[in-house]
């Protein structure tokens, strides 16, 4: 746990709480949160590969600290590693490989996070006002956005895949 966050704040240095709690969140439930018919998924990932600039440090980053999935930059797709067809069908298949987690459980899970890595998070930015929520959010299961933060320096354009769908 304690590895994963370094890693984090190391790589997104801009990063928040809440940062940390959505890529543990990710790492826990993957996509079955947001799955849509292929067809849609795979124009929505066309649409925003154009919002994608730049070059790409890493194209592939392990989720939290279990390493189950992981963020598929999109530039991948705009650098013809991958199609959006190939990355629809790895969203799908990432959905019906999703664990059964019950609230209680993530509720734990994070409250251990935090209680692991409080020494790393405690002087974030809006550390009180995250903390707050998010321990509200975990009771309730639900993820979030990035931090407004995070997405202004980083402007992230990923999906979750299961690492075993990328070989990894």
């Amino acid at each position: 746990m304690r590895t994963a966050v370094e890693e984090l704040l190391d790589r997104y240095p801009k990063a928040t709480l809440m940062d940390i709690y959505k890529t543990m969140y990710q790492d826990r439930f993957g996509v079955a949160h947001i799955l849509a018919e292929r067809e849609v998924m795979r124009r929505y990932i066309a649409k925003e590969v154009a919002l994608t600039s730049g070059e790409c440090e890493s194209y592939y980053e392990p989720c939290g600290w279990r390493g189950e999935y992981v963020r598929v930059d999109l530039r991948a797709v705009r650098d013809g590693l991958l199609s959006a067809d190939e990355l629809a069908d790895m969203l799908i298949e990432t959905a019906s490989l999703a664990d059964d987690v019950t609230a209680t459980e993530w509720q734990q899970e994070w409250a251990t996070i935090c209680e692991v890595c409080d020494d790393l998070v405690v002087d974030l930015d809006d550390y009180d006002s995250d903390s707050q929520t998010l321990s509200q959010l975990a009771i309730e299961c639900q993820t979030v956005h990035h931090s407004d933060s995070y997405r202004e320096a980083y402007n992230p354009h990923y999906r979750i895949v299961h690492r075993s769908l990328l070989g990894l």
